[in-house]
């Protein structure tokens, strides 16, 4: 292995890393800044990296008619996607919202079936698709007494609504792509739009009874803008670059287990046999998802694992 695939793999360790936390730094977050004023601030934050990456390396505006589909996804994805599931994170283990949050490509077959959009498919979808449904569903196994308690059952909801949410705009953006707007300049409208939609809701929906601006919160606060965002997509980017796309892929089934893991040690979230077994099979669903879609398409590699740019950590 040369020196530049060795820095090419650290750049995939950073991402499967920081992406895989991500959820557990909301978590932190949260505690202290309500959660919808906590993404406000993250996205917006986030866009400014994004425009000011954008203008420094001589961008230009295209028309708006170029730019509001991306406003669009951005509102699907940002606000009642990525803010919703903070919410629903007040009441659900960071863990277990990552878990249900990987199925994303899961929504997009069900979503292009109800559309009649001719989606066609092959036994390796089909199965992905019953196994990413049998883990779900040993996960809610797990937690019968647990939905019994009308905040968990609500946290639950949520991030179901927030990842179908989010599965909707991923598709609008996909269809929506044009060459004019650059990753960056995308990722910015998107950001920003579900920032200021995200402060817009906050007054409804949070109480800032308890809110106070500590050490913890501000440094999950900076820790997803620095890192889940800055440092991982510069990581993206030049991974991408040096490895093939499958590869760089795999951060898809290695996050939810990070997220787990790293639940488990530092928040103490619960952690057992149910939920190793659960997370394994959702994860091998999806694995086989996105194999026939490859053998679907009989292209290199599927393009459902491939992040949005702002899509930095939800996966």
């Amino acid at each position: 292995m040369n020196n530049t695939h060795t820095k090419a793999y650290i750049a995939l360790a950073i991402i499967c890393v920081t992406w895989g936390t991500t959820f557990l730094a909301t978590r932190v977050g949260i505690q202290s800044i309500p959660p919808i004023l906590f993404g406000a601030m993250r996205q917006t934050l986030a866009a400014l990296f994004f425009f000011t990456v954008f203008f420094m390396r001589g961008g230009v505006l295209p028309k708006w008619h170029d730019m509001r589909m991306q406003v669009v996804a951005g509102l699907l994805m940002i606000a009642f996607g990525n803010g919703v599931v903070a919410w629903g994170i007040k009441y659900v283990s960071s863990g277990l919202a990552t878990i249900i949050c990987s199925m994303m490509p899961i929504w997009v077959i069900l979503i292009n079936l109800v559309s009649n959009s001719g989606e066609k498919l092959n036994w390796k979808i089909g199965l992905g698709t019953l196994m990413g449904f049998t883990g779900l569903a040993l996960i809610f196994r797990d937690h019968l007494t647990d939905l019994q308690n009308r905040d968990y059952l609500f946290g639950i909801i949520v991030i179901v609504f927030a990842s179908i949410s989010w599965t909707l705009g991923t598709m609008i953006a996909k269809k929506n792509f044009t060459e004019k707007v650059s990753p960056f300049l995308s990722s910015g409208i998107q950001t920003l739009s579900g920032g200021i939609m995200l402060f817009i809701f906050s007054p409804f929906v949070d109480s800032y009874e308890h809110l106070k601006f500590d050490q913890n919160g501000l440094m999950a606060l900076a820790y997803l803008v620095i890192l889940g965002s800055a440092v991982s997509y510069t990581c993206y980017s030049y991974a991408l670059s040096k490895l093939p796309t499958s590869v760089v892929a795999m951060y898809a089934y290695i996050n939810p287990v990070i997220a787990v893991i790293m639940g488990w040690l530092i928040l103490d979230e619960k952690l057992n046999g149910v939920i190793g077994i659960s997370a394994a099979i959702i994860l091998g669903g999806l694995y086989l998802v996105n194999q026939g879609f490859k053998t679907q398409t009989k292209k290199e590699e599927p393009e459902l694992v491939k992040p949005n740019v702002a899509q930095l950590e939800y996966e």
